[in-house]
């Protein structure tokens, strides 16, 4: 995927996304059948977030540790933040359950995380920290590895991602689109991406949601 940058720094010129400024920026990159590509795959995406009851054993402590050792990193506290941080994750976990199929998305093989090629599931369950720089370091360094999309599909999706989530997540007094940025949101969807191949690659699968019916059982 040539030309699929890093994602961008927190900037002090970054702006809400709004529909209008999305709409605008999809016109400007991508055709009319691209757009409506991009405004399903996202449904589609929210739709399978919102079939998750949470990732697998593996990704749903990691995908935790991630999202806490990046806010204390840029030492953004506070529990509506990290919530909000996660559920982008998660987005993005789904987002590469919608496209990776469909689109022939590569996978990794455990090396690629630096795990055997029998690794203990139980043992990564129970302490993942050893998989935070690998997931990292694909996320930001090597993303292209699992993410063939065209730069301009994956940039239009992002801006999409973060108009919705912004609206839904950052649209009240304790938590705005200041701290809920495009850029922290990019983040969070690689994140959330990459911890699905690392489930593809060690075989395992998230928790789903049951209804209630279900539940009764």
């Amino acid at each position: 995927m040539k030309g699929l940058a890093r994602p961008a720094r927190a900037d002090a010129r970054e702006r809400r996304q709004s529909g209008r400024l999305t709409r605008r920026e999809l016109k400007q990159t991508l055709s009319r059948p691209g757009r409506k590509w991009v405004k399903e795959v996202w449904q589609a995406a929210a739709r399978a977030s919102g079939d998750l009851n949470r990732l697998s054993e593996v990704t749903t402590p990691l995908g935790n540790r991630l999202v806490e050792s990046y806010a204390a990193a840029q030492h953004i506290a506070g529990g509506e933040i990290q919530r909000a941080l996660r559920i982008a994750t998660v987005a993005g976990y789904a987002t590469r359950i919608v496209v990776a199929e469909p689109t022939e998305q590569p996978g990794l093989r455990p090396s690629a995380f630096q795990i055997g090629a029998r690794p203990d599931v139980k043992r990564l369950a129970g302490d993942p920290t050893g998989l935070m720089d690998p997931v990292r370091a694909i996320a930001s360094e090597r993303f292209e590895s699992v993410m063939t999309l065209p730069a301009e599909v994956w940039t239009s999706y992002v801006a999409t991602a973060a108009m919705k989530l912004q609206g839904q997540l950052a649209a009240g007094k304790t938590l705005t689109w200041k701290e809920l940025t495009r850029s922290r949101i990019e983040l969070m969807l690689r994140y959330g991406y990459v911890l699905r191949c690392l489930d593809e690659a060690l075989g395992i699968e998230p928790e789903p949601r049951q209804d209630e019916a279900e539940q009764g059982d």
